[in-house]
């Protein structure tokens, strides 16, 4: 569900909590939910991942998420990696440890920042989940050409929704469109396995300014989410200054006078 009127889109994401009698059913959304509920601070009445969430919303599918003109630059980039020989598949990162640590070894630094020294003495991070159904799981893609991982994400399916938890390039490739096939590989894959709708990318400000036009291309947004763990009804707790603020835009009057003070409460809180 879509608030088309506002500054950044209001979702409802359901992680269809218990739509199986698998454990990974309920313990996938029980995880996700209570880490992004949790408010970032005591004073904040609405959880870390809730405001400016970088989410990409699509269409029912994949052909009309791909074919659209806003994607061109998507396709082409996603169709040279194919051209030059790379070719996307699942696997098993166990199978390739050492590849995985080649891709994570080969830049020094990664958004701007040196590379986490957790990448290289622990490449694969531990898997304590069970496998649930094709909407909740733990899933790894990669890149692959001649028999060597260049590229690879690892990815959480919960319900509605996809997390990329890590998504790596290996330096040398990434000129050729590998993060491109990657990305509409996964997304493909799972709008067919999982009936996919919303993947998500951390918050849509994260990253450098390169990792942010990336996103964009592909088409992902700051939306404010309702994150909701199977059906229940959902009662939205994003901050009630932020729509009176955008409606003191649109309207004259009381209403506009009201977001001047309510912008300015704001502003003295967070200095606070």
């Amino acid at each position: 569900m879509v608030d088309s009127n506002a500054a950044d889109p209001s979702l409802t994401i359901s992680f269809r909590k218990g739509d199986t009698v698998a454990p990974a059913c309920s313990e996938l959304p029980d995880f996700l939910y209570a880490r992004f509920m949790t408010p970032i601070s005591p004073g904040r009445p609405y959880g870390r991942y809730q405001e400016a969430c970088s989410i990409l919303a699509l269409p029912g599918m994949y052909d009309e998420y791909l074919g659209s003109p806003e994607r061109s630059k998507v396709r082409y980039a996603a169709g040279r990696a194919r051209r030059e020989g790379y070719v996307f598949q699942e696997i098993e990162p166990e199978d390739w440890r050492d590849d995985i640590l080649a891709v994570n070894a080969s830049l020094d630094e990664r958004q701007g920042r040196p590379m986490d020294a957790a990448y290289l003495t622990e490449p694969i991070p531990p898997r304590e989940r069970t496998p649930g159904c094709p909407r909740h799981r733990e899933a790894w893609y990669g890149i692959v050409k001649d028999g060597r991982l260049v590229a690879y994400a690892w990815i959480l399916q919960v319900g509605e929704m996809c997390l990329f938890s890590r998504i790596l390039g290996h330096g040398a490739h990434m000129d050729l469109g590998i993060m491109y096939q990657l990305m509409t590989g996964v997304i493909e894959g799972l709008m067919s396995s999982a009936n996919l709708r919303y993947p998500m990318y951390e918050r849509h400000t994260s990253g450098t300014e390169g990792l942010q036009f990336f996103k964009h291309r592909m088409g992902f947004r700051s939306c404010w989410v309702d994150w909701q763990l199977a059906d229940e009804p959902v009662i939205s707790r994003r901050p009630a200054y932020e729509a009176a603020m955008r409606r003191g835009m649109e309207r004259p009057g009381p209403v506009r006078r009201l977001a001047r003070r309510l912008r300015r409460l704001a502003s003295t809180r967070l200095r606070g």
